[in-house]
Parts: C-alpha cells; structure tokens; sequence
C-alpha cells in the first residue's frame, strides 16, 4: 500500500455546509469537488480519491492524467484540451471528474497541488468546520473509519452508483437495467 497521503473525509461528521466547496472555487477557480445531494437530501462532497490504479488515467487517450511524484493524481490541462471522448469521466469509479465550461474541459482535485507545495494542507481540509475532512496517509484513514463512517459513506456510494451499489454487486433485489 501507498504511503502517499490523500483525502479522508467522514461523511458521519459531514454537516453538508458546502464550505469545501466553496473554498475549493475560491482556491483553483473552478471547484474541484462537489456537492451532491443524496436521495436521503443530504448535501455531501464528492471528490478524487487518488486511486493507486486510476482508471481515469487508463482511460484518457491523450496521457492527461499522471501522478504527481507526491502521488496524488492530477491532470495536466494543456495535454486535456481538445479531447473530446471524456473518457475520464466515465472511467472515474467515483464520479469525481467534472466537465467544465471555462477553458479546461474537465477538473478534477489535485489535492491543491500549490498549496502542497508550500507545506500545506489541501484548502478544504484546513476550512472543514467539523473536521471532517482530513488529509492523511492509506493507512490512517483506514484507522480512521468507523461504523459510522463507513455506513456514510456506504450511502454516497449508493447514490453515485445506484445499480451497483458500493462493492459493484447488485444490492436489496434491485437489478441494473441493461
């Protein structure tokens, strides 16, 4: 397991203030997460997850997504311009690939790679009201969870992927239409 840090966020301590969001706009111009409301109506972020094998970087046929040497996936804007498959986006396990219409034809999270490069951490985590949002290394985050969080977070993934469910696995009797 990878060493390099990456987001954590406790969806159970989330209040969906959408400050991450708006911190994230005021930082990079466009956000680079977003607010989604579940069927529950809760407001909740959705964001990179940094894979260790992204499918978004397999995806892009022009090489647009790499990882940084801190090992967060980032996408290179001038190799993404004129691409018109968006593949990303469909390749994005966790829908957390945006289509712009400002310049740039997709955003995605770069953990604030400018910030980062200063000693910081990502905007959002250091303007999360609750704290819920940290940034931190596979193995913390794994300590991190709860029974909680993981519930929480069982239920976006729900949301972002109704047919399959978190696992990829039909769920409750419901089948995929296809």
């Amino acid at each position: 397991m990878s060493d390099h840090k990456k987001l954590f966020i406790d969806y159970s301590q989330c209040i969906g203030c959408e400050t991450c969001e708006a911190v994230c706009r005021f930082v990079n111009d466009l956000p680079r997460l977003h607010m989604t409301r579940t069927r529950d109506g809760v407001m909740l972020p959705v964001y990179c997850q940094h894979c260790e094998e992204p499918h978004c970087a397999r995806a892009c046929p022009r090489g647009a997504i790499v990882r940084d040497r801190e090992g967060a996936v980032i996408l290179q804007p001038m190799l993404c311009r004129g691409c018109e498959t968006r593949q990303c986006i469909m390749g994005c396990l966790h829908s957390a690939i945006f289509e712009t219409d400002q310049g740039v034809m997709v955003t995605k999270c770069d953990l604030c790679a400018p910030r980062r490069a200063l000693g910081l951490p990502p905007a959002c985590v250091a303007m999360c009201p609750t704290g819920a949002i940290r940034f931190v290394s596979a193995e913390e985050a794994e300590a991190a969870q709860t029974e909680a969080s993981r519930e929480a977070r069982r239920r976006l993934e729900e949301h972002i992927r109704p047919a399959l469910g978190p696992a990829g696995g039909k769920e409750g009797g419901r089948k995929s239409r296809g």
